[in-house]
């Protein structure tokens, strides 16, 4: 089974899964799990820094075909062969509305469109965290 979530879902501290990192960078903080290893090819190089959605997507689909899907097949099996249901994993807390996307959404669509298979995000017991009154507030002036 594979998923897709963020680093600070907490259902991750529960080692029913295999974690594994698909952002270009590391988390600098305490996770209270251990990542697994990293899928270079799901990274989103040369479509992170793309503020249009829908151009981001296009982007990232295109590097993902360039890969191939056998490629990033081998690539997931490898874990899916540590015998847990394997998450893959960034930063987005995408639960806080449709203006928060990330790249493993993208990879779902990409994924479902290759083999027909639905990636589900990892259900989340934490609360989508919202931005203070005060520093909405300030932001504003």
């Amino acid at each position: 089974m594979l998923y897709v979530s963020r680093y600070a879902n907490k259902e991750l501290t529960t080692g029913k899964y295999t974690p594994v990192r698909i952002s270009i960078g590391t988390p600098r903080w305490a996770l209270g799990y251990e990542l697994a290893g990293a899928i270079k090819e799901l990274m989103p190089f040369g479509s992170k820094d793309i503020a249009d959605q829908d151009e981001s997507r296009r982007v990232y689909h295109a590097r993902l075909d360039k890969i191939g899907f056998e490629t990033i097949a081998k690539k997931l099996k490898a874990f899916e062969n540590m015998g847990k249901p394997v998450v893959l994993l960034c930063y987005e807390d995408i639960r806080k509305g449709p203006d928060n996307w990330c790249h493993r959404t993208f990879f779902a669509e990409w994924w479902l469109k290759q083999t027909g298979e639905k990636i589900e995000e990892l259900p989340d017991p934490s609360g989508a965290r919202q931005m203070k009154k005060e520093t909405l507030q300030l932001s504003l002036f």
